[in-house]
């Protein structure tokens, strides 16, 4: 991307970081319009091309990150059994652009994205968007996350239950705004959380 847009690879790298809550809300428009802001906040005026080429760069890693999810075996055992899945995710304007290609895209009846909605977790409208596509009460869901953004918190504020997962691969929970002082059980397989749920 920073070769694309004619930038220092590191400034660019710090820059994504740090705009994270602007991108994540939903501040700095679409994608096309965020890697545009990001260059000429890093000085540079870059050809349509060359943007066109970094948004490109952008959607693909996107996409590979979904590609490689472990989470599809357990999704599909909750379909099975009737029980309603919903999505809430802290991300940026790529998720939504390639959201109908992600192998999740199909196992979720309702999502709610925070560059859509404009509200991070632990907002309550974050959970409550997908809630209400799904028609159901806080009382009656169980949210499972691996602790950033404070969510676990946020969720059982609302009235869910909660259950912090450990990734096998991202660990710990460890994003921004991680919970901390979860003193639960913190399981490793999602199959662990499909049984407890069915």
């Amino acid at each position: 991307m920073a070769q694309s847009l004619g930038v220092d690879s590191a400034e660019l790298s710090t820059l994504i970081r740090d705009s994270f809550d602007d991108r994540t809300r939903g501040r700095l428009g679409d994608l096309h319009q965020t890697v545009k802001w990001l260059a000429a906040s890093l000085g540079a005026t870059p050809s349509e091309a060359g943007v066109h080429a970094a948004v490109h760069l952008r959607l693909e890693m996107t996409y590979s990150l979904h590609r490689r999810t472990w989470a599809i075996p357990a999704l599909v055992a909750l379909g099975r059994a009737g029980v309603p899945r919903g999505l809430v995710s802290d991300c940026s304007a790529e998720t939504p652009e390639i959201w109908s290609r992600s192998p999740l895209s199909p196992h979720f009846e309702a999502v709610s994205f925070s560059c859509v909605t404009t509200h991070r977790k632990p907002h309550p409208d974050a959970y409550l968007v997908a809630l209400r596509t799904l028609g159901v009460e806080p009382q009656d869901c169980l949210y499972v996350g691996d602790g950033g953004s404070h969510e676990l918190t946020g969720a059982m504020d609302l009235g869910m239950s909660a259950i912090r997962f450990e990734p096998p691969s991202d660990g710990k929970g460890e994003g921004i705004d991680a919970e901390t002082g979860w003193s639960r059980q913190v399981p490793t397989d999602l199959a662990e959380v499909v049984r407890y749920v069915i």
